[in-house]
């Protein structure tokens, strides 16, 4: 990123920030008129490193309806454009909580870091895809050989490229990779920089609003993808209940958005500083839940193979992943929502 779009890049996490900072105050006049949940006298505080997307909707409802201080916690958002920076700054002791896909967290797992998911928070089938431009020739899968395609090196958009084009019969080595961060695909793919990117929502329908007609775009649906709660373990010892004070405002939030799906989409859209009808279009075939299943525990299993096998990772042997889902905490408060078998 050259130093015109760093500046851009920081005066708009800036500008978020200080936009969060309006949303906590009226979550604490919420929480202040609400007199009918258990309050202590005074919250415990944590951090949460957020993606700022539609995925971690859930935890950002949480935030702005005040469901976390109602729960007796004291929420500092930190945003990211992303869930790997997020993750990132868990791992780096500057925040409590991160939001996050399946990818990232998998990979710090095979780099031997202790952290585990507390709770999946939203699941979609739909919301990775390959967006390619026509004008470089590009109108089959089979087309995509000799192109350049943009990637997020380490997170679900890496593995969603290198799964579709196995899907395909194409090889890795037949494609030249770019590393981008997702803020800057969009404008990459509209000056022809690239041929294509691989990318997820909400930066997905950005980039095909700014493309129109002239984006082709590949999905499928087959490849699984969560968004995910995490928290360092040696974290969770030692604060079950806080975690179980989280989870309980993160169940008021999936309440919410099943019974007033239009303000939901508001909220995120407010938060997040996107336009609502992108908002919109990502909700129809996203599912916010609460939960913890074992189609994460597999998809980990499978992604670990695949960085293994494809030299991404030093490790040699797939982890025991029931060691890094903390399962105690849903189980106390929403036992119905686990479904990953020991």
């Amino acid at each position: 990123m050259n130093a015109i779009a760093g500046t851009l890049t920081m005066r708009r996490f800036s500008t978020r920030i200080a936009h969060v900072a309006v949303l906590l105050t009226i979550s604490a006049l919420i929480f202040a008129c609400d007199r009918t949940d258990r309050k202590p006298a005074v919250p415990e505080k944590v951090t949460i490193a957020y993606s700022a997307t539609t995925a971690a909707a859930l935890a950002e409802i949480a935030q702005v309806k005040g469901y976390f201080l109602q729960e007796g916690v004291e929420v500092t958002p930190i945003l990211h454009p992303y869930g790997k920076p997020a993750l990132e700054d868990l791992l780096a002791g500057k925040a409590d909580f991160a939001t996050v896909a399946e990818t990232p967290v998998m990979f710090a797992i095979l780099r031997g870091e202790k952290i585990s998911v507390i709770s999946t928070i939203q699941t979609m089938d739909s919301n990775s895809a390959i967006l390619a431009r026509r004008d470089s020739a590009i109108l089959t899968p089979g087309d995509l050989k000799g192109k350049k395609i943009a990637a997020i090196l380490g997170t679900t958009s890496e593995f969603f490229l290198d799964s579709f084009l196995n899907i395909n019969g194409i090889s890795r080595k037949d494609i030249e990779v770019v590393n981008l961060e997702a803020q800057e695909m969009t404008d990459a793919l509209d000056h022809g920089d690239i041929d294509a990117i691989s990318i997820f929502a909400p930066y997905l329908a950005m980039t095909q609003k700014k493309l129109g007609d002239r984006a082709i775009m590949f999905q499928d649906k087959n490849i699984y993808r969560s968004f995910n709660i995490v928290a360092q373990q040696k974290f969770i010892r030692k604060n079950p209940e806080t975690v179980r004070k989280m989870l309980r405002a993160l169940i008021k939030a999936e309440e919410f958005v099943r019974g007033n799906p239009a303000e939901a989409q508001q909220i995120v859209a407010d938060f997040i500083e996107i336009e609502t009808s992108i908002v919109r279009e990502f909700w129809v075939d996203a599912q916010f839940a609460v939960t913890l299943s074992q189609a994460l525990l597999l998809t980990l299993e499978d992604e670990s193979r695949w960085a293994i096998n494809t030299g991404l990772t030093e490790a040699r042997e797939i982890p025991n992943y029931l060691d890094f889902i903390y399962l105690d905490g849903l189980k106390s408060v929403k036992p119905q929502a686990v479904s990953i078998l020991k």
